[in-house]
């Protein structure tokens, strides 16, 4: 909109415009919100009030969409999301204040559930003119605890109890700031900063209220006059909190209509908007009334997964949402609003998707960290690329099942989703990168196949040390020049013509590094203990937790297996699949995957190993483009 703030309450048109400035546009009749407006300044706004906003929510979205594939397609892939258990996120971003204004939660969905009842909540809201040129600190840091009871008890007592618990380091005797004014305010927070001990979240806990002009602020002490109540408005918070601005990474305000822009024709934005406006990234605020035990329930939760589980901001927005109770409407209005950075300051880990792609500081080289079954620590990578880029790189983090777990994937359309992200992560990483820093805590088909998709590029793979979690050294090098000495496999097995017509066209490949695959596990398998058409790679010194020495050990380990798969194209050439099993290290996996090259050896088919369920067969094709996985 070319004037943001200029709303009187009559039909206006927008324009939506989506991530290829494609646009479509659609006039909202503001006449049906106002006549339900004052329901939502109550905290129990009635059923019928709540369904018919949920509709006039739903008949704009489908509108003002319907030239950019619909609302349905948007519907379809939160949905999709949901019954997948996968991450969730809608990300609303508006330059027309009075969009702020509406219950975008309450939006009705085709099977009549209300958006942000989903768990986890999947929106968050951005003023398309935010500040984005903030820092970004990946640790929470150092937590303010601020209230005031001016306008009547707030419990802080248990707010306080709830912060001590969830926060080890929180010092209940300098982090409080009692009967909070703007002086003191600036004072305690000028003092932290000369003691370069500066406060990085502040939790603010009062009352909220309307102020004059028609919108709504925070009820303080009135530090001139003890004892008073003053009403502050967004921009005297700008004022103070301004200077100290790149050291705050969020600010949770625990009242009642913190996110509340104002009154129709009056709208100049509440105090939630004012600060993430001047750029602090994450601001978590009530559009509506916020009850106190719902407040306890977000000081609980959020602080709680932010600094026992160190979770991130939105994760711990996540959880703060899903503990509320369903029995009121704090649910709908808990907000957050996120700043979405111009670029990845040093030290970012960003989270690949395909809604945000790479940040925009990635270049010739970029680290990537795949994160299936463990976590990478940044600590860990930072130690292992011993400063070659810099104390604190960038991470693109890989996490392809929204989740970490040692049993994943259990499930054939989990191994298929992770196939398909780390593919879109190669074709994002397009021209503009060369050069990929890989750490990878995945099994090893799916390394394996991360590294073919990298073939092209220059790849280090790290590898964690054994019995040393965080500890990473280099496993491969694809710069290394192929070193001389002795063999890294010995060839154990190898098909005659007649095992290989047997098997029907397939050969059974074997790559035992650590440990040794047993005859009772290939029999489960294949159901045969020595199978016809069998090509067994065992390491040549034995194999060990130790037998891969370094990058030297993996380069030889890669040019003798691309040589193995030159040999059976040339000697058997009928062979149409490659059944593919490995033991090793997930480095030396993800460097074997450079070798194949599915336009002249034959189908790989890679095949898993745990030992609740034995081998199963990954969905990959093969890297044969159009050729579907195929089902056993």
């Amino acid at each position: 909109m070319s004037a943001p703030y200029a709303f009187d309450g009559q039909p206006r048109q927008y324009i939506a415009r989506d991530a290829n400035g494609k646009t479509g546009a659609a006039t909202f009749q503001w006449g049906l919100v106002e006549e339900l407006r004052p329901e939502f300044l109550t905290p129990t706004p009635s059923p019928n009030a709540q369904k018919k906003m949920g509709r006039v929510l739903r008949d704009f979205l489908e509108d003002v969409l319907k030239a950019l594939g619909g609302w349905s397609a948007y519907e379809d892939e939160i949905l999709d999301a949901k019954s997948r258990g996968w991450p969730i996120g809608l990300h609303l971003r508006f330059n027309a204040l009075e969009l702020f204004s509406l219950p975008w939660a309450l939006t009705l969905l085709r099977n009549n559930m209300r958006l942000a009842s989903l768990e986890p909540c999947p929106l968050s809201f951005e003023w398309e003119t935010a500040d984005s040129s903030a820092r970004v600190s990946g640790a929470p840091g150092r937590l303010l605890f601020a209230w005031s009871d001016a306008a009547d008890g707030v419990s802080e007592d248990n707010h306080l109890a709830e912060i001590q618990h969830a926060c080890p380091e929180f010092d209940r005797a300098k982090d409080v700031l009692a009967h909070v004014t703007l002086d003191s305010l600036r004072d305690k927070l000028r003092q932290a900063k000369v003691e370069r001990r500066p406060y990085r979240v502040l939790h603010f806990l009062c009352h909220g209220g309307p102020v004059p002009g028609g919108s709504f602020g925070l009820c303080w002490d009135d530090h001139h006059r003890p004892g008073r109540e003053l009403r502050i408005h967004g921009n005297m918070l700008v004022d103070v909190l301004g200077e100290f601005r790149d050291d705050i990474q969020a600010v949770v305000l625990s009242a009642c209509h913190g996110g509340n822009p104002g009154e129709a024709g009056k709208m100049l934005g509440g105090v939630a908007h004012d600060l993430h406006q001047m750029g602090i990234p994450a601001v978590i605020a009530s559009q509506m009334p916020l009850s106190i035990d719902g407040s306890i329930r977000v000081t609980r939760a959020f602080h709680s997964s932010l600094y026992r589980e160190k979770t991130s901001v939105r994760k711990s927005f996540q959880a703060a949402h899903a503990s509320l109770s369903v029995s009121t409407l704090d649910w709908a209005s808990l907000q957050l609003f996120v700043v979405t950075p111009e670029k990845v300051p040093p030290g970012q880990r960003w989270l690949f998707s395909e809604e945000h792609g790479l940040p925009a500081s990635v270049r010739r080289e970029v680290v990537v960290a795949y994160e299936v079954n463990f976590d990478v620590s940044t600590s860990g990578i930072a130690e292992a690329l011993e400063g070659r880029l810099g104390p604190e790189p960038d991470v693109v983090l890989l996490r392809p099942l929204g989740r970490v777990a040692d049993g994943l994937p259990s499930k054939r359309r989990e191994w298929q989703s992770a196939i398909d992200q780390a593919d879109k992560l190669v074709s994002a990483l397009g021209a503009r990168v060369s050069h990929v820093d890989l750490f990878g805590c995945a099994p090893l088909p799916l390394m394996f196949h991360l590294g073919w998709g990298l073939a092209r590029r220059k790849v280090r793979v790290y590898q964690q040390q054994r019995g040393q979690s965080g500890v990473w050294s280099c496993g491969y090098d694809s710069e290394l020049p192929l070193p001389e000495g002795e063999p890294f496999f010995r060839l154990e097995a190898w098909p005659d013509l007649a095992s290989c017509v047997e098997a029907g066209g397939r050969v059974v490949m074997t790559v035992e590094v650590q440990p040794a695959i047993r005859s009772e596990d290939m029999e489960e398998w294949l159901r045969c203990a020595t199978p016809p058409g069998w090509v067994r790679l065992v390491a040549a010194r034995g194999p060990s937790p130790t037998v891969v020495r370094g990058p030297q050990d993996t380069a030889r380990a890669v040019a003798e297996f691309r040589g193995y798969l030159d040999r059976i194209h040339q000697e058997l050439p009928f062979i149409k699949e490659i059944w593919l099993a490995m033991t090793g290290p997930a480095s030396l996996a993800a460097a074997l995957g450079r070798a194949y090259n599915p336009k002249v050896h034959a189908t790989l088919k890679l095949f898993n190993f745990r030992k609740v369920e034995g081998y199963v067969e990954v969905p990959w094709n093969g890297g044969v483009q159009g050729q579907p996985a195929r089902r056993r």
